[in-house]
């Protein structure tokens, strides 16, 4: 499979959940900020998300991402940016289980459903 292939791939709708993601960070003048943005796409181990306006991200900048039912803060690492999204790493010790990944893909599916 050719890197175009997979490119196309990775854009089918199945690959758009459009959730609602929170994450808290430290922004450049050290203060606590808390970002409302939207998933694009969410696994146990990490997620990718809308680029949130308040600040210039870097790869390993660290922050907590609060899945939007549940709250529970989890670290996570940028590991890749571009176009418009981060790519976040969450630890294994922090992973999402299966259940709060399916829990929360089948909300956003309802919203998706809905429009």
């Amino acid at each position: 499979m050719s890197d175009d292939d997979r490119i196309d791939h990775r854009r089918h709708r199945r690959f758009r959940y459009d959730g609602t993601a929170m994450l808290v960070f430290d922004d450049s003048d050290h203060r606590r900020t808390l970002a409302i943005t939207n998933y694009r796409n969410i696994s146990q181990g990490g997620a990718c998300i809308l680029t949130p306006d308040v600040k210039g991200f870097a790869a390993g900048d660290r922050m907590y991402l609060m899945p939007e039912r549940y709250r529970r803060k989890r670290e996570a690492v940028v590991v890749d940016l571009g176009a418009g999204r981060l790519h976040l790493e969450i630890p294994s010790a922090q992973a999402l289980s299966e259940f709060e990944v399916a829990e929360i893909l089948e909300q956003i599916n309802r919203v998706n459903k809905a429009e």
